[in-house]
């Protein structure tokens, strides 16, 4: 059976109107809230253009959202929403990353796509509708390179969770690049998730 997203997407988007008295919402196993992406997107511009001078200041954001992704995404995967909605539709390994997919696309984090997934080695990811690729075209113009921080590191964390060692330990197991970006003025953003250079092939 393939992965329906659309019915993950509805099952996210019900239970996101239970909501705690301080507005967190308890869903697929994690705690969820409203967050406003311009917000999201000037504290990392912000941070990125003050720190231009240090050449860590991508790497810090990129790494904060991996791991926030790879602890992120365990949580939704061992959720009771998980067990009773999307488990049923996995037939092998690499379809956890399409329910993923669809679960961050319910989440508000772009119309994610699966393009290709080579087991153990690759995973290819695109998106048309990038809130940092527009939130940095918006406030800065074209950039010089890859801007949507996020979504690079979360394209790391799935492979991550499905490939590198048992949680806890394989977070940084992958690592991505953006080599298209629509904040670069390239028609969408892809990321490709690869192991990283000081892991060796299973």
């Amino acid at each position: 059976m393939a992965i329906d997203g659309t019915k993950i997407v509805h099952a996210v988007m019900e239970g996101s109107q239970i909501r705690e008295s301080k507005g967190i919402i308890p869903l697929f196993g994690v705690y969820l809230s409203f967050f406003p992406v311009q917000y999201y997107n000037s504290l990392s511009f912000d941070f990125e253009h003050k720190l231009a001078k240090n050449s860590k200041a991508k790497t810090l954001l990129i790494e904060a959202a991996q791991e926030c992704g790879y602890a992120t995404f365990q949580g939704i995967r061992n959720s009771w929403e998980w067990e009773e909605i999307v488990s049923p539709m996995i037939d092998r390994k690499e379809d956890q990353i399409s329910g993923f997919a669809a679960v961050a696309v319910a989440f508000g984090w772009g119309d994610l796509q699966v393009v290709d997934i080579v087991p153990q080695k690759t995973l290819r990811l695109r998106v048309s509708d990038s809130y940092e690729a527009t939130g940095y075209l918006n406030r800065y113009g074209v950039a010089d390179s890859g801007k949507c921080y996020m979504l690079r590191g979360v394209a790391a964390a799935f492979m991550d969770l499905i490939y590198g060692a048992a949680y806890p330990d394989g977070c940084y197991d992958f690592a991505a690049e953006e080599p298209l970006c629509r904040a670069k003025g390239d028609p969408y953003c892809e990321f490709v998730a690869k192991k990283s250079f000081n892991q060796t092939d299973a």
